[in-house]
């Protein structure tokens, strides 16, 4: 870390600086530390609101300071800087307040210029006080909390508080998660917080973490001091969440494993409609404006554009349900990208994968990759059979016309994967490689009485017969211009992460795209653009067999 400090040499002692350079030199080092913390802290002694020229004021005139001082006249410039930089950060050590949101909670007008341990106990004075002296217990001076902390009427503060909560969380010292609907005997999935947008980051942010019930209790009375490294805790924590314990432990923000983020915040609520968009910038590292009054579709929107232009991702495009207006390509909640349940029952392997290699080697291969890449997924209609009573009505199949020839600068094959280009945004228009089957046959089946979707029996260039639920009917069929894909999306990751592009053998190509895979279903519009039809549950397709793998394309397609 660089420090804005200049050193006169007044004397040849050890130090090599006067008294007065030593101070100039503690302030700067100390605003330059706060640069990365919370604008006002809550300094606990006093429970007193602090700026950062008073949180440097409190450290000038503490004792540390001054021992501070008196030992960097006996160390060296370069020791003197380790040493006050080692100081400055102890002694800036601050808890973090992670909570739900009730009636009354103070804000940054209720406390300025006052000590919060002489103010109403009444609504969330109370746990603001109580947070205040357990963190003090804890032996740190300073706390922060989301509730009275942030100037709220700012909006560029507010900008900057979202952009930088989730690095405040990972700095702090501890956070402390007050359950306020949890009693000492009750669990932790009857809290409310588990149910809730923000404290997703809040939960996954911090290094250190302790949880208190409604009476500022430990949670279970653990002796821990770090429920992050409590095994019994990090058990639970994975039970009430669906949230591996490893990310617990340790957690980097970015966009790996986008769609498993996404299905973490998928079950839970915010206040207002685009922080269920804002609350996960942190957890995906992205910084993006925000605009409130935009409507939350646009917000998601923003975000899965984001995640696909930066890192390529396909993951995303995984959801079923209603399409966002943002993008066909996208959700309209994040409510779709819930979990859905495995099919009652599931093909045999050997049906499965014989079709695509007669070569034990090669199926054993593919067997491996079939449990967490196919049936996890498969959606419960393929595991039921349509029996007459339950068809509403049926139409004659329509059979499209053969695929056409490709332009040559759209298509690439197995031999050129280099060359093809990354998913990308531009001006809402995704651009999207992807391994295309052109729908011949549609045949609609009929509805299942309990729900409003249309199933389809659909068959495909390369790909064994399916069937797919839509929640309305396919319109225009009978178009001349009508056409349908079911495609793959690309990326070279589906080939592993360690792929060489330039050399892909056989067997690579037969390991990676043999097993069922969940396709999108597009519409050809005009001006040689596509759109995303939405479907009610996952589309799982399956590979005809090794040729039809073997001498697959991967085609660019614009879709809106």
């Amino acid at each position: 870390m660089k420090f804005n400090s200049q050193v006169v040499m007044t004397s040849s002692d050890a130090s090599g600086v006067t008294h007065l350079d030593i101070e100039q030199v503690i302030r700067n080092a100390a605003f330059e530390i706060l640069k990365t913390m919370p604008t006002r802290l809550l300094y606990t002694p006093t429970g007193i609101l602090c700026n950062r020229d008073e949180q440097v004021s409190h450290f000038m005139n503490s004792e540390q300071y001054k021992r501070l001082v008196s030992q960097c006249k006996t160390h060296d410039q370069h020791q003197q800087m380790d040493r006050i930089h080692a100081d400055i950060s102890r002694h800036f050590q601050y808890v973090t307040l992670s909570h739900r949101w009730g009636k009354g909670e103070p804000s940054l007008r209720d406390i300025e210029g006052h000590t919060i341990y002489g103010m109403s106990i009444k609504g969330g004075f109370g746990k603001l006080q109580a947070f205040c002296r357990i963190a003090l217990e804890w032996n740190y001076l300073w706390a922060w909390s989301d509730t009275c902390c942030i100037d709220k009427h700012s909006s560029a503060e507010v900008q900057e508080t979202i952009g930088s909560m989730f690095a405040w969380y990972r700095q702090s010292a501890l956070t402390i998660v007050y359950l306020s609907d949890v009693a000492d005997t009750a669990s932790l999935g009857s809290s409310e917080w588990f149910e809730r947008g923000w404290t997703l980051q809040e939960l996954l942010a911090p290094r250190s973490l302790l949880f208190y019930t409604e009476n500022w209790s430990l949670y279970k009375n653990s002796p821990s001091l770090n429920h992050k490294t409590d095994v019994a805790m990090l058990a639970e924590l994975e039970s009430v969440t669906g949230i591996e314990r490893r990310f617990f432990k340790s957690f980097s923000p970015g966009m790996d494993n986008a769609c498993s983020r996404l299905q973490w915040a998928s079950l839970r609520h915010t206040t207002r409609p685009e922080d269920i968009a804002y609350s996960l910038f942190g957890i995906f590292n992205v910084h993006l404006p925000v605009m409130y009054g935009e409507s939350a579709e646009n917000a998601l929107g923003r975000l899965l554009t984001e995640i696909v232009s930066q890192s390529g991702d396909i993951s995303v495009l995984d959801w079923v349900g209603e399409p966002s207006p943002f993008h066909s390509c996208f959700p309209a909640h994040i409510t779709s990208y819930q979990m859905l349940r495995s099919p009652t029952s599931q093909p045999n392997a050997e049906e499965q994968c014989s079709v695509i290699s007669q070569q034990p080697t090669l199926f054993k291969v593919l067997w491996k990759l079939r449990g967490s890449l196919a049936t996890s997924h498969l959606p419960d209609f393929l595991g039921q059979s349509l029996l007459p009573s339950s068809i509403a009505h049926r139409v004659l199949p329509v059979h499209r016309r053969k695929p056409a020839s490709y332009a040559s600068s759209e298509v690439y094959d197995f031999h050129s994967l280099a060359r093809v280009p990354l998913p990308r945004f531009f001006n809402h228009l995704l651009t999207l490689p992807c391994i295309a089957y052109r729908v011949t046959s549609v045949q609609l089946k009929g509805a299942h009485p309990s729900t409003p979707n249309c199933t389809y029996s659909i068959q495909a260039f390369g790909l064994t017969p399916l069937e797919i639920a839509l929640p309305t009917k396919l319109e225009d069929l009978t178009r001349p211009q009508a056409v349908l894909h079911l495609v793959r999306p690309w990326h070279s990751k589906l080939l592993g992460p360690s792929a060489d592009l330039d050399v892909v053998t056989d067997q690579q190509i037969l390991s990676a795209l043999g097993t069922p895979f969940n396709a999108l279903l597009l519409t050809q519009l005009p001006h040689n653009e596509h759109k995303r039809i939405a479907s009610s549950t996952l589309i799982t397709a399956q590979p005809k067999n090794r040729a039809s793998i073997l001498n697959s394309k991967i085609r660019i397609f614009n879709v809106v």
